[in-house]
């Protein structure tokens, strides 16, 4: 997963003898700062989520996969942070559909029940376990960066599929009309999956284009060749180099301070930011195009200041880093981009100043005062203050 995350990491494998790891490439493994339920939340999506029930739960509320009964489908991926794949991330797959695009190239998405035997996608195909295993974040994401992409998918054969069944359908349409709804994109879907190009079989057996055509392509494309074109639209680090700039650049748009940070009013001198990645790749989306926003909702915790002491029980329990003391003067500081809704530090406060509420993604926005917000709950709570001074 992202830079965010630690190294532990619980592989959802056994070791046999030898110290092999059963199932092979691919593995699911738990990212334990991600999981809200290992910092006592009462959360079970994953396991809810799961076609196979693979998933459970140890005494101290860490998620466990039994091997044996889990496909490795990757609906867990698209459900919840805390699970990652050992064989590729949700980034390194947006890092791919970018380079696509960069190509000049439609994407094309599909899972693996749709590839038969004999069939080599093109380079334009990105082949998942199954595609419930991206979430709506992931999808507005890449509408708002205008990626032409399409679905490639026979409906009918998500009810036989053994590997994720009709729960990845229900997941992946849901996931894809949420971030159709939110960045008013569209994904296409088409019925036929982009072959890999043989230039020399097409001129062999050009089906679908008569021999003239077949041998004007292949005459463009040994020009393209000679001239370096093709080199250059398809090089692959050419287009790494371009994405991995545009990534960086989108990143510090965001002025993101993830990882540990000194702060005097702590035990241990220091608290910790964690970005969600799905909250990562939302406000990437909303960066690009900000007037989503107002469509997309969200739930984020909001201090009554009349009630608050500064006991800052709330930030203690805080799983992501969204509550803290000010660095400056102690009080509770509040970065709503960090807030995941997760509700922890409502029964945390004794006084009963802090509730969940319903709001949309405006809160992220620069002007919405929760961009690098450590000031934020601060400057909510000098008002209040003002207020009460006759």
């Amino acid at each position: 997963m992202p830079e965010a995350a630690d190294d532990r990491a619980e592989r959802s494998s056994e070791q046999t003898e030898g110290g092999q790891e059963r199932g092979g490439s691919g593995q699911i493994v738990v990212l334990r700062d991600f999981c809200v339920r290992v910092h006592g939340a009462d959360c079970a999506r994953c396991a809810l989520a799961c076609p196979h029930d693979a998933v459970s739960f140890q005494q101290d509320g860490r998620p466990a996969i039994d091997e044996d009964a889990c496909t490795r489908c990757g609906i867990c991926l698209g459900i919840c942070d805390a699970f990652s794949s050992t064989r590729v991330t949700m980034l390194d797959v947006h890092a791919r559909i970018r380079r696509i695009a960069l190509r000049g190239e439609d994407v094309v998405l599909t899972c693996k029940e749709n590839v038969f035997p004999g069939l080599e996608p093109a380079a334009n195909v990105v082949v998942l376990p199954c595609l419930a295993a991206l979430s709506p974040e992931f999808w507005t994401l890449v509408l708002s960066e205008n990626v032409p992409v399409k679905v490639a998918a026979d409906l009918s054969y998500c009810a036989d599929c053994d590997r994720a069944g009709e729960m990845g359908e229900a997941l992946y349409s849901h996931a894809i009309a949420t971030a159709e709804e939110w960045s008013g994109g569209k994904v296409g879907f088409t019925d036929v999956i982009p072959e890999k190009e043989n230039l020399v079989r097409d001129l062999a057996s050009p089906e679908g284009l008569d021999r003239r055509s077949a041998f004007a392509n292949l005459v463009g494309d040994v020009g393209d060749i000679a001239t370096g074109k093709r080199r250059l639209r398809n090089s692959e680090v050419l287009q790494q180099f371009y994405e991995r700039k545009e990534r960086a650049r989108a990143r510090a748009r965001l002025n993101l301070a993830n990882g540990v940070q000194f702060n005097d009013f702590v035990p241990d001198g220091r608290t910790r930011k964690t970005m969600q990645p799905k909250r990562q790749l939302l406000l990437e989306a909303i960066d690009r195009d900000p007037s989503i926003a107002p469509r997309v909702p969200v739930a984020v915790s909001a201090t009554d200041c009349a009630l608050c002491e500064n006991a800052l029980d709330c930030a203690s329990v805080c799983p992501t880093g969204a509550r803290f003391p000010n660095p400056v003067d102690g009080r509770l500081a509040f970065d709503a981009r960090y807030c995941i809704g997760c509700g922890l530090c409502v029964p945390a406060c004794a006084f009963g100043a802090v509730a969940l509420m319903e709001a949309t993604a405006e809160l992220f926005l620069p002007d919405a005062g929760s961009q690098g917000g450590e000031d934020s709950e601060t400057q909510r709570r000098d008002a209040h203050e003002k207020r009460r001074t006759p």
